[in-house]
């Protein structure tokens, strides 16, 4: 069994790994934002205190540990995406030594074999387009072992090892380590009152140490993040909300809690969804009538789970699954731990059937996978490469060049003709700047724009209003490189008159950080 788990969880490596190989990964808005984000560490020697901007509330921003742990990753590979991506698959395999270890110290040798191999082929699919909520993933197993192992001895070096761990977590991803922090403190200060351990609590004089770039940065911009929150809690800021009812909310949020938690390792398969509700109701009764060894761990990871979707009915906004991706370790530990305590016929059957989906989506995505079609989707690294590159080859030694996409941030061609523009020093380069010679890098709109009656369309915010109003070019391209999805890439020879024409001040162009 044990060399059969190593060989599964090599195979495992090999799929989410095959991407990488082929010199690709996913490089849609939030990756190219970040590798953006990297650029600007690098290149304008700027210390970040923020990170990738939180999805939940305006205003608020993840930290920059992040970046700061794939910037050794990107100096080495001088900025190409694809060192980057080897070095989130040693990322990958990082996280399966962890929950290997948590597993194996809590539960034994074969349990933590059988969490790493689960956790290798629920995030199989991820490993293409890691972002900041995968460093949390890692993290939380330990803070899990470091906090249990707190409550059993009593140690205070554990419950510091704990805090720390989860203030890099926070680092990484708030909507999962704020909550679990706000947990932990509620369940410590009754354990250290029953305890009488008062002075446990110099345990939160940590946490200033892995959220210092929080408490700098607002105390640089005014305490931006701290009003954004209260702007957010006390309705004056209204941006993201779901605009439901209580008993709507929460209703929503039980079915989240069942559904999309439990789907969350099971690719969503309601079968196996109402599979592993039962044996974990099942397991824990029985677990509660043995009285199991184990039966704090189960617990803790029950609290934390409920706590954490308790927490969210008091979040107006949809819950995304990145937001809850750090409990994908510890629902497995919670899984694999409780396998003693039921029938172990049931156990292993559903731990198969997990397995197989899992692995039978990252097989179906490596067997479809196609290198030259990969070439053409928009939102991979290899496609944005190529438009930069035929920008590139064209013999002008100095151009301007202006890039429309959809969303109107352009990270993606960005990041890509800033890469060229690096490994081309012998060319001027000036983006969104009017010149002799200028390209209008423009592409396609999304399906739902292609209609007139979409919404995306009469919005005005088509390439050919773009064009007309923001860039202020009306004449007709000299030529145009058209790809096969629709992206196209126009030249244009302008007058000194038309240069003149000031392009919209106001355009966004780059991203501001701090």
């Amino acid at each position: 069994m044990k060399y059969l788990i190593i060989l599964l969880i090599l195979f495992n490596i090999l799929i989410a790994s095959r991407w990488i190989i082929d010199g690709n990964l996913f490089f849609h808005t939030d990756i190219a934002r970040d590798f953006l984000l990297l650029e600007d560490v690098v290149d304008n020697r700027h210390l970040a205190l923020i990170g990738p901007r939180s999805g939940a509330i305006p205003g608020l921003f993840h930290g920059p540990l992040w970046l700061y742990l794939n910037l050794p990753a990107y100096l080495i590979g001088n900025g190409d995406p694809t060192v980057v991506g080897w070095f989130w698959v040693i990322l990958y395999i990082s996280s399966l030594l962890v929950i290997y270890f948590t597993g194996k110290k809590l539960f034994g040798e074969k349990e933590g074999q059988l969490a790493a191999v689960l956790l290798s082929s629920v995030t199989i699919l991820g490993v293409r387009s890691l972002f900041n909520p995968y460093g949390a993933l890692i993290l939380s197993p330990l803070f899990l072992f470091f906090f249990i192992n707190y409550l059993r001895n009593q140690k205070l070096r554990n419950l510091i090892l704990s805090f720390l761990t989860l203030g890099f977590i926070i680092q990484f991803q708030m909507a999962f380590g704020v909550p679990v922090l706000i947990l932990t403190i509620s369940y410590l200060a009754y354990f250290i009152f029953k305890k009488k351990k008062l002075s446990h609590l110099v345990s939160l004089l940590i946490l200033p140490i892995p959220l210092i770039t929080f408490l700098l940065f607002d105390l640089r911009n005014n305490f931006l993040q701290i009003k954004s929150v209260i702007n957010y809690v006390f309705g004056s800021q209204t941006f993201g909300k779901l605009g439901l009812s209580i008993s709507q909310l929460i209703s929503l949020r039980i079915k989240e809690l069942v559904v999309d938690g439990l789907g969350i390792i099971s690719q969503g398969n309601i079968y196996l969804i109402s599979s592993l509700f039962v044996f974990f109701l099942l397991s824990l009764f029985i677990g509660f009538k043995n009285k199991s060894r184990n039966l704090d761990v189960h617990l803790l990871i029950i609290y934390f789970y409920l706590g954490f979707w308790l927490f969210t009915i008091f979040f107006k906004g949809p819950v995304w699954n990145y937001y809850f991706l750090p409990f994908i370790p510890f629902l497995i530990i919670l899984f694999v731990g409780l396998k003693r305590e039921l029938n172990k016929v049931f156990f292993y059957v559903l731990f198969i059937g997990l397995v197989i989906v899992n692995m039978s989506a990252g097989i179906k995505d490596m067997s479809t996978y196609n290198s030259n079609v990969s070439e053409q989707d928009v939102s991979t690294w290899k496609f944005n490469k190529l438009v930069a590159e035929k920008v590139f080859e064209r013999g002008e030694s100095e151009f301007g060049y202006f890039i429309f996409t959809p969303d109107l941030y352009g990270y993606s061609p960005r990041f890509a003709l800033n890469y060229y523009q690096k490994r081309n020093k012998e060319k001027r380069i000036f983006p969104y700047q009017k010149k002799a010679v200028t390209y209008l890098v423009i592409a396609p709109p999304p399906v739902y724009g292609q209609d007139p009656n979409s919404i995306w369309y009469q919005k005005n915010t088509n390439s050919k209003l773009w064009k007309a109003n923001d860039i202020r070019i009306t004449k007709e391209p000299a030529s145009i490189i058209t790809f096969e999805n629709g992206f196209v890439v126009e030249k244009y020879y302008l007058s000194d008159e038309e240069i003149k024409v000031e392009p919209n001040p106001y355009l966004i162009k780059d991203i501001f950080f701090r």
